[in-house]
């Protein structure tokens, strides 16, 4: 069921195309219509709530064909969309640009799902997240997306998680400065430490910290750290970012890190072709 927040960047997306009116559909005869709308390459499905609202917030009837999640190959028909086919015609390029951009999302996240899988389609301890680098304004439907395709948001957004990084401990003198601040104001929170040395990730551990983000390691420093944080406590989630794509995934889920945030799943993700087919109805 969509959120509240979500219908309104949807119809917010229909008013941003349709402005002060659609003058094309305007002079089109109205009719009663039926429309399809195909996907024209293989993909992971997301998108089909938020295009089925959309049509249907349109005095659309709607059918959807296939479930977000779904691996669906080229040439599958996804939704069916009956009524007036001014009201279609008007949807259309708004839906389907949802619809490509959210199945993008969950493709490569999918991918990425399996990579850390491994051959044997058992997951191991290593579990995949897409960063905070989305679409402002999309991001809540990125974030719907790749879970479809199988992983996590790091956070939904600022005030889900206490994450300090480069930027913010300047400000505190040392790491064991800042994660006293955290801890005295945010009692019983987690706090997510950002390194980008393996002494920095000694001095996260040792001050407390409950995450450790090793940025930018090289592998045999990532590997290394993980070793020294682990021997600190057991219990330190230690997560890698920074320059993580599908080509080098598996060497990093490798080395035996609790999570990985990659920023490709939205960066690189492309936008999944899909079309749509109408005519009168019978």
């Amino acid at each position: 069921m969509l959120l509240k927040e979500e219908k309104l960047k949807l119809r917010g997306f229909l008013k941003d195309d349709l402005f002060s009116g659609d003058i094309t559909s305007s002079i089109t005869p109205e009719v009663r219509a039926v429309a399809t709308i195909k996907c024209n390459e293989n993909c992971v499905l997301a998108g089909i709530e938020e295009i089925s609202f959309l049509f249907s917030s349109s005095g659309l009837k709607v059918k959807a064909l296939a479930g977000n999640g779904s691996s669906i190959g080229k040439g599958k028909s996804v939704m069916k969309i009956s009524g007036s086919n001014r009201k279609i015609l008007s949807a259309e390029r708004v839906a389907l640009n949802v619809l490509g951009k959210m199945s993008g999302v969950a493709t490569i996240s999918r991918q990425a799902a399996k990579i850390a899988e491994g051959k044997s389609g058992k997951r191991n301890k290593t579990k995949i997240f897409l960063t905070r680098k989305t679409t402002p304004g999309f991001s809540i439907f990125e974030k719907k997306a790749c879970i479809d395709g199988g992983v996590s948001p790091h956070r939904k957004n600022l005030s889900d998680g206490l994450l300090l990084k480069e930027n913010h401990l300047v400000f505190f003198g040392s790491i064991e400065n800042a994660v006293k601040a955290a801890r005295k104001k945010y009692k019983g929170r987690k706090i997510e430490i950002e390194a980008e040395t393996e002494k920095e990730a000694v001095e996260a551990g040792e001050a407390g910290a409950g995450i450790i983000l090793l940025d930018n390691f090289s592998f045999k420093s990532a590997k290394n750290a993980i070793k020294k944080i682990k021997k600190i406590n057991k219990r330190i989630v230690v997560e890698l970012s920074g320059g993580i794509g599908l080509k080098n995934l598996k060497q990093h889920v490798n080395l035996g890190a609790d999570r990985i945030s990659m920023g490709q799943l939205t960066k690189e993700a492309r936008i999944i072709d899909f079309s749509l087919d109408i005519r009168k109805a019978r």
